[in-house]
């Protein structure tokens, strides 16, 4: 997954195997049986956009916090009012995006993404086959946490990533 307003050096990237990385928010999709899965994301019922660009539009939304130093887990502090339009918008945005896990729970029942995995693997193949019409508006929303041993690297990763941005300025 890339950005195209930002090349693959400045994404929040975690090591696979070798020498492969993958962005935390595309790992996360991918991985609904994580240990930590209902802790770091939710289902939300977006059929507008891709998973793609949730991922994206929440990567701006978490950039944007922590470049103005403040926490990305849901749920985000209270912002004072005088504060910047981008924290005020990203958080607006965020919001939205949070508020979409209650049509998740009324289609789906829930919007915890391991209930899901769970679900899924009970399918029949043939249903399985179909998810894709079934689920075609379930998307996941990071909400701002990345587990490695037990610990929420995803801070670290955004902090990285912004002073590899500021380093090649």
């Amino acid at each position: 997954m890339s950005w195209p307003e930002e090349g693959p050096d400045t994404r929040s990237t975690v090591p696979l195997s070798g020498e492969r990385t993958c962005c935390a928010l595309c790992l996360l999709s991918q991985n609904l049986d994580r240990p930590e899965i209902d802790h770091e994301a939710a289902l939300i019922w977006l059929p507008e956009f891709t998973q793609g660009a949730v991922n994206a539009l929440v990567h701006r939304v978490h950039s944007s916090f922590a470049r103005h130093g403040k926490s990305v887990s849901w749920p985000l502090d209270p912002l004072p009012a005088n504060s910047p339009d981008d924290l005020l918008a990203a958080r607006s945005a965020y919001a939205a995006l949070v508020e979409r896990s209650g049509i998740a729970k009324q289609r789906l029942g829930t919007s915890a993404p391991r209930d899901l995995a769970e679900a899924l693997s009970f399918v029949s193949p043939s249903s399985y086959a179909r998810r894709h019409e079934l689920l075609g508006g379930a998307r996941l929303l990071s909400l701002g946490r990345f587990f490695v041993d037990g610990r929420d690297i995803y801070p670290r990763l955004l902090v990285k990533e912004r002073l590899a941005s500021i380093l090649r300025s």
